[in-house]
């Protein structure tokens, strides 16, 4: 239930935290002002000015790390992608060094591959699924071809070596990125910044002020840059699912440059 909220279109998470919380908070100021007109004198100012700074600080050093941790997790998932498309074109290339029904072999099984990726894994991963068992055979297929290559001699060898090599590096990138799917900002983490906003937003909201239209901004404004900065937290919290999400373009393209399976074979 947790990633279906946190995976929800990006119109409606932006609606709700930058505009309906915003507007909940400053119906609430109204409502204090009006049950409890007292607070507007501020005689207790100094106190509350005194704990929400703290809170404040408390709260914009978690906020600021968890939007960083997010977007360092987009950012190396993005850029683990580029690399598995990267050493699959490597394999497609270098596969002109292998004989020519490995060659054959070897490029269709690529395209295969990257097809998979883009036609199969790439849904299953946005809906929270890591699994693309049918690109892990592909993955075994090629390791077959490459170990059943014959090897005329030491440079043969060393090549076929080498593009095992890569081939693991494969394996490997995509492991890497299959963990991405479920590697979203904690649980505890997501609670600490609920209660925190409410916490600050709280300590806002009894902070006496006599003009209601210049507290109204006051609370609003700072509801709103909480909002924005848990919507920036919540889009990129998955990497492959919502609408900023990591596409699958490098795959894409491998399929662009080097055709359909049909072509491969």
């Amino acid at each position: 239930m947790v990633r279906s909220i946190l995976s929800a279109p990006g119109w409606l998470v932006f609606i709700g935290l930058v505009i309906v919380f915003p507007a909940l908070v400053v119906l609430v100021q109204l409502t204090i002002r009006r049950r409890w007109p007292a607070l507007a004198r501020g005689e207790h100012n100094d106190v509350v000015g005194f704990i929400i700074a703290v809170v404040g600080v408390i709260y914009a050093v978690l906020l600021a790390f968890v939007v960083i941790v997010a977007w360092e997790s987009f950012t190396r998932a993005e850029a683990v992608v580029g690399q598995e498309a990267s050493a699959l074109r490597t394999l497609y290339r270098n596969s002109a060094g292998l004989p020519a029904d490995a060659q054959a072999e070897m490029r269709g099984l690529v395209v295969r591959y990257a097809t998979e990726v883009v036609d199969d894994s790439w849904p299953a991963m946005a809906a929270g699924r890591p699994g693309d068992p049918e690109a892990g055979d592909i993955l075994q297929e090629m390791t077959d071809v490459l170990a059943d290559t014959p090897v005329t001699g030491p440079s043969q060898e060393a090549f076929v070596g080498a593009e095992l090599d890569r081939l693991n590096q494969l394996v490997s990138l995509r492991s890497q990125r299959l963990d991405f799917v479920e590697s979203g900002i904690p649980g505890s983490l997501w609670i600490a910044l609920i209660v925190g906003a409410l916490v600050t937003v709280g300590f806002a909201l009894m902070f006496g002020l006599e003009r209601t239209g210049i507290h109204l901004v006051m609370v609003g404004s700072l509801a709103v840059l909480i909002g924005v900065l848990l919507f920036v937290a919540v889009g990129f919290n998955y990497p492959f699912a919502g609408d900023v999400a990591v596409h699958s373009t490098p795959f894409e393209r491998v399929l662009e440059d080097f055709g359909s399976p049909e072509d491969g074979d």
